[in-house]
């Protein structure tokens, strides 16, 4: 019988399982199907994020936990300052504290904590968030979630409509090719820090965040490739991973490149169809702001746009924060969704 009385905090060291019990639970109420988040994943997602971890639990007296409000933090250049933001990701409730409260409830006292201790403009200069759409409804009315791309738009090319992707290639450079990474390193660094200026508002793509999101992350394996500059760096980078979400999908996960550079735009589409039909997938799918050249480059070369299940919405807390610019500004990807 739960006690009713909670104390909310930030994750301590020692809180792993009793997380890991909590969200397993939740999430295998109604879904015979899921699969329990790892310890692994756990940790590579909230410990071994160089943007630090920012977890809100309520804790009942023994030391259970019946309560999470966790956001996913990002280092983002914003008008060419570095700030941290904070994406809403893993906000769970025991089944004993949902009903029948007369008092502020679970959810409610962690929330608040959390808004209370981390949004502010001294800790992130706003949140961001995928909800779906129940909770795009909502928090619009009542959070003041600001719709930044809702719907997002998805660029996709279905590879089995055509019997080549000639089109995906027109421009392409052919005095280079698409390299593989194992691992990131100082020339991705010195890619975004030439891009930045192009890039008023981005999570910084620099190595640390890259090795993180992509090559060290164990529950999907993405692939990374990147064209030289002819002088020993790189002129663009793109990470890809195939069957995204369950169908045979690939997911140009990232593409860091000079928004300007249409050869490079066509290099990558060359590669990840070839990519993607050497590995059995049947579309092409990527994210890239409307405000981007790279969107115009990449439906010149045969992708059509078309709406995702997925909204884009951001939360200020930075009062110098302009929605319109946010919504003119801000480069995002399928990489910087939780869809892992």
């Amino acid at each position: 019988m739960a006690s009713r009385e909670i104390t909310v905090r930030s994750y301590q060291a020692g809180d792993e399982d009793g997380i890991l019990e909590l969200f397993n639970s939740v999430f295998a109420e109604d879904d015979p199907g899921y699969a329990q988040r790892s310890r692994a994943h756990w940790e590579w997602e909230f410990l071994k994020n160089p943007a630090g971890t920012q977890v809100v639990l309520g804790v009942e007296s023994d030391g259970r936990i019946v309560a999470q409000y966790a956001c996913l933090p990002a280092r983002v250049s914003l008008r060419g300052e570095n700030v941290c933001v904070g994406q809403g990701i893993d906000s769970v409730v025991h089944h004993e504290y949902r009903r029948g409260l007369k008092r502020e409830g679970a959810f409610l006292k962690t929330a608040r904590f959390y808004f209370e201790h981390y949004g502010v403009p001294e800790v992130n200069a706003f949140g961001y968030g995928f909800p779906n759409k129940k909770a795009y409804r909502i928090g619009v009315r009542m959070l003041q979630y600001v719709p930044i791309a809702a719907p997002v738009k998805t660029l996709a090319r279905n590879l089995i409509n055509f019997r080549d992707d000639d089109e995906a290639a027109v421009g392409v450079d052919r005095s280079t090719s698409a390299q593989p990474i194992d691992r990131f390193d100082d020339r991705a660094d010195a890619l975004w820090t030439s891009l930045e200026p192009e890039l008023p508002m981005a999570i910084i793509r620099d190595q640390a965040y890259l090795n993180w999101r992509y090559i060290d992350c164990p529950s999907a394996e993405h692939s990374a490739f990147g064209l030289e500059d002819g002088a020993g760096g790189w002129r663009a980078i793109w990470t890809v991973r195939t069957n995204w979400m369950g169908p045979p999908i690939l997911a140009v996960s990232d593409y860091l490149g000079n928004p300007k550079d249409d050869g490079a735009v066509a290099c990558m589409l060359e590669h990840v169809c070839a990519f993607a039909r050497e590995n059995g997938q049947q579309r092409v799918e990527l994210w890239i702001p409307p405000t981007n050249p790279v969107y115009d480059a990449v439906i010149a070369r045969g992708f059509v746009a078309e709406n995702s299940p997925f909204n884009l919405c951001i939360k200020i807390y930075d009062p110098t924060l302009d929605p319109a610019w946010a919504r003119a500004n801000w480069m995002y990807t399928i990489g910087d969704s939780d869809v892992f």
